[in-house]
C-alpha cells in the first residue's frame, strides 16, 4: 500500500504525505471510517503505508489542520475522525471572509450580496420547515423597541438574533453554517462601512414573521428582500467589475 507518485499528464505530482492524507480522506468519504473512529497506532500505519514515521506524521498533521481528524494525547488518545457538522462552519469561514475583506480581495458589498441571498433562502425554507416551537422562538426573538430604544447597536443585535433563529428553523445545517459565517464577517466590518441608522433598520421584518407564521414561502422571501435592501446599507452598487476597491481616477482625467 506504499504511496506512489502520480505521473499522469495534467495531474500534479503528490508527495507521499499528500497521498496518505488523500487515502484516509477517501476512507472517511466512503464511510469506511466514521466520525469518532480511532485510527490504528502510528506503528501500524507506518507499516501499512510503507513510509517513515515523519512522513506519516506530516500526513496526519495535514488532516488535523483541515479538521478531518482530531488528536488527543494519552494512552487512550491518538487520532480520531472528526465529528463533522456543517453548522459549525460559521467561525472559520466567517474569519476567512473578514480577512479577505481586510486584504481587499473581497468587498463589503459582495459579502452583503451573499448574506442577502442566504437570508432570503432562510425565510423561504423556514416558512415551510418551521415547527410551532420555532415559531414561538421567532416571536420571542423579534426585536422589541421597548428594549432597544434609540440604540442602533441594540436594535442590530436583536435583528441578528432573529435571523439566527430563522436560519435554525430551516433545519438545514448548511444554511445555518453559511448564514453564521456571513453574519460573523458582517459584524467585523468597520462601522463607517455599514452606514446604518435606526430608521429603516428593521423595516419589513414584521412581514417576514407574518409570512413564516402563515407558512407562505413566497411572501416570506419577498418580505426579506424588502427588509434587506443592500443599497440602503452600503450605498449604490459599485460600477467596476471584479473585487476590491474601485481604482482611483487620475487627477488629469
Amino acid at each position: 500500500m506504499s504511496p506512489q507518485e502520480s505521473s499522469s499528464i495534467g495531474k500534479p505530482v503528490q508527495t507521499a504525505p499528500q497521498q496518505i492524507a488523500a487515502t484516509i480522506k477517501e476512507l472517511i468519504v466512503d464511510g469506511t471510517l466514521a466520525p469518532g473512529d480511532r485510527l490504528p497506532p502510528e506503528r501500524e500505519l507506518v507499516e501499512e503505508f510503507a513510509v517513515s514515521r515523519p512522513t506519516l506524521r506530516q500526513a496526519l498533521r495535514e488532516l488535523t489542520t483541515m479538521r478531518a481528524l482530531t488528536m488527543s494525547p494519552g494512552r487512550n488518545g491518538g487520532y480520531r475522525v472528526a465529528d463533522f457538522s456543517p453548522s459549525e462552519l460559521g467561525t472559520s469561514v466567517g474569519e476567512f471572509i473578514s480577512l479577505s475583506i481586510g486584504a481587499r480581495s473581497l468587498t463589503a458589498y459582495q459579502l452583503l450580496q451573499v448574506r442577502h441571498s442566504l437570508e432570503v433562502l432562510s425565510a423561504r425554507v423556514a416558512a415551510v420547515e418551521r415547527t410551532e416551537e420555532e415559531l414561538a422562538e421567532l416571536e420571542q426573538a423579534f426585536p422589541d423597541p421597548a428594549v432597544y430604544g434609540d440604540s442602533v447597536e441594540e436594535a442590530r443585535r436583536q435583528d441578528l438574533a432573529f435571523h439566527r433563529v430563522l436560519a435554525k428553523a430551516t433545519h438545514n445545517p448548511l444554511i445555518v453554517g453559511f448564514s453564521s459565517a456571513a453574519t460573523i464577517a458582517f459584524n467585523q466590518i468597520p462601522d463607517t462601512a455599514r452606514q446604518q441608522v435606526l430608521p429603516g433598520l428593521l423595516d419589513h421584518l414584521d412581514a417576514v414573521l407574518d409570512a413564516v407564521r402563515e407558512e407562505d414561502p413566497d411572501a416570506a422571501a419577498e418580505a426579506m428582500v424588502r427588509h434587506l435592501q443592500i443599497d440602503d446599507v452600503f450605498g449604490p452598487r459599485p460600477t467596476t467589475a471584479g473585487v476590491g476597491p474601485e481604482p482611483e481616477t487620475p487627477a488629469d482625467a
